[in-house]
């Protein structure tokens, strides 16, 4: 009987480890992170612009999935050849690139939904087409928080709050002062 109640607690801790899946929200693949993003700007920048206003996200939590739906949409072969060169050159696989890009981006998209309630109240008195615009694109924002809302767990959440202000700083060029108005608001949003 004790071998079995040893295998049945190996089984379950198997399972819990692998429901406990390791994250790829942490200080060291923020770091990679943040040093692709200049070569990834200027890659995107030698690229056509794309309308991302029109991306449609599946619901569900495979980001390889995600990657390669959203450059099938948005890409040309050429964009997607050079984009995986980038990812390989930094060992990111376009899975991990791109978990990484929606969660990271997950504080900012909190700190923007208020301005998006008050933009909702505000399309009834725009031109057709300027409102168009504007709902397809909070109607984008709104899709990937819902996804994120999904696909986050507490804990990244905590992380990535905590590894917002080196983010920003960062990403934004925020100053100290700045930085330490940001990580205020953080924390009364918290």
């Amino acid at each position: 009987m004790n071998v079995i109640n040893l295998a049945v607690g190996c089984l379950l801790s198997l399972v819990i480890g692998a429901t406990q899946a390791s994250t790829v929200v942490t200080e060291q693949n923020l770091q990679r992170y943040l040093a692709l993003l200049p070569e990834m700007e200027a890659l995107e920048d030698s690229f056509p612009e794309v309308d991302s206003s029109t991306l449609e996200l599946q619901a569900h939590c495979n980001w390889q999935r995600h990657y390669d739906q959203t450059l099938t949409q948005l890409a040309t072969p050429e964009h997607r050849r050079a984009l995986e060169q980038l990812l390989r050159q930094h060992n990111f696989t376009p899975a991990e690139y791109t978990e990484l890009s929606f969660k990271f981006a997950w504080t900012s998209l909190q700190m923007v939904e208020p301005m998006m309630d008050m933009m909702q109240q505000m399309l009834e008195y725009m031109p057709a087409e300027e409102r168009a615009e504007q709902e397809a694109e909070m109607r984008n924002l709104k899709q990937i928080m819902a996804l994120l809302d999904q696909c986050m767990t507490d804990e990244e959440k905590e992380t990535i709050t905590k590894l917002t202000g080196e983010l920003m700083q960062q990403m934004m060029g925020m100053d100290d002062d700045s930085l330490h108005q940001l990580e205020q608001m953080l924390q009364q949003m918290q």
